[in-house]
């Protein structure tokens, strides 16, 4: 292939999209996703020092939206950092979505 067949079949691949707005939507999705963690910590944080119970449905939902892109990515990339860190997010996802529901019902089997 000569150079510009090469840029043509690129120019078709890349047709209707944007690849500058596809960048800032990533970094966006990762600013975001490193915001909504520190704010759960600082929540976290501050239910500890004032000595409440906390609110494990808040760390749920933020695993609820950390899981889906690490599995997603997981599954794409085949990566087995991203494997480890969707597994870790589906374990997380699934305990502090457990302790919800049992805070929700009043279920606690050893006491409070």
């Amino acid at each position: 292939m000569n150079r510009e067949e090469i840029l043509a079949k690129s120019r078709q691949e890349n047709k209707n999209r944007d690849i500058a707005g596809m960048d800032i939507n990533k970094n966006a999705s990762r600013i975001s996703l490193i915001f909504s963690l520190f704010f759960i910590l600082f929540l976290m944080t501050l239910t500890w020092i004032a000595g409440k119970h906390m609110n494990h449905g808040i760390i749920a939902t933020e695993y609820s939206m950390i899981f889906p892109l690490f599995l997603y990515k997981a599954i794409k990339t085949k990566n087995p950092a991203n494997i480890i860190f969707a597994v870790i997010a589906g374990l997380c996802l699934i305990i502090f979505t457990v302790n919800t529901i049992r805070d929700i019902f009043d279920i606690y089997p050893l006491g409070r």
